[in-house]
């Protein structure tokens, strides 16, 4: 499934500073490291507010069994989304995502001979009549320091039906090269039942009903 998810856990950034020291010879005396070199190593929590998806730090991937033999893995590459961030009332925060399922891509080795990634479009996800995998937040519920579970509207084949992700705050920092604005990274993963949204084909055994979804995303405020 290309689309998915938008997820995200809304949580408080968490800023670390490791520092070691040798001690000195004692014939020398070693000039204390300036606490600027330090302080930035060290990123800054990300101020709550709007903040969308970065697609060129954000994957989605799903993961089926297939015959048995394997966990078939491809992606959806075109995929954007918005979340409401407030790391003091993370029960408020909120995410909606919108997958291209028209974007999807497999490794099939020769798309000249076979274009495989259309093939797995119109069979298994008719994206001729439902282009667009969408997510809706409705719930979040904090587990963790850095984790929550975010539930929302999973809407994929032209079913819409509720899902929850497991997620993980990664952290929150200021975007690199200096200047740019804050942004907030997290990983998410749910699984789901394809014949919940109406996709049955080839559910006989040769793939599996089973889909695990997995996302890594960053948003940026702009």
């Amino acid at each position: 499934m290309r689309p998915v998810l938008p997820l995200i856990a809304p949580l408080a950034g968490i800023a670390v500073i490791a520092t070691a020291c040798s001690p000195a010879p004692k014939t020398a005396s070693q000039p204390a490291k300036p606490a600027a070199a330090a302080e930035a190593q060290a990123p800054n929590e990300a101020a709550a507010g709007a903040y969308f998806m970065d697609p060129a730090h954000t994957s989605v991937n799903f993961r089926i069994n297939h015959l048995g033999l394997s966990h078939y893995t491809a992606r959806f590459t075109k995929v954007s989304g918005e979340l409401t961030f407030d790391p003091a009332n993370p029960a408020a925060q909120s995410v909606t995502a919108m997958i291209d399922a028209t974007s999807l891509q497999t490794n099939y080795p020769d798309p000249a001979k076979l274009d495989f990634d259309s093939q797995v479009e119109k069979e298994f996800l008719d994206t001729a009549h439902f282009p667009q995998i969408t997510f809706k937040s409705t719930k979040v519920e904090v587990t963790g320091p850095k984790t929550a579970n975010i539930t929302g509207d999973l809407t994929l084949h032209g079913v819409t039906k509720p899902v929850t992700f497991d997620v993980v705050f990664n952290g929150a920092g200021r975007g690199l090269p200096p200047g740019f604005g804050p942004i907030a990274g997290f990983s998410a993963t749910t699984k789901i039942k394809r014949s919940d949204f109406g996709s049955d084909f080839l559910n006989n055994g040769i793939v599996g009903d089973e889909v695990t979804l997995i996302i890594e995303a960053e948003f940026d405020r702009k």
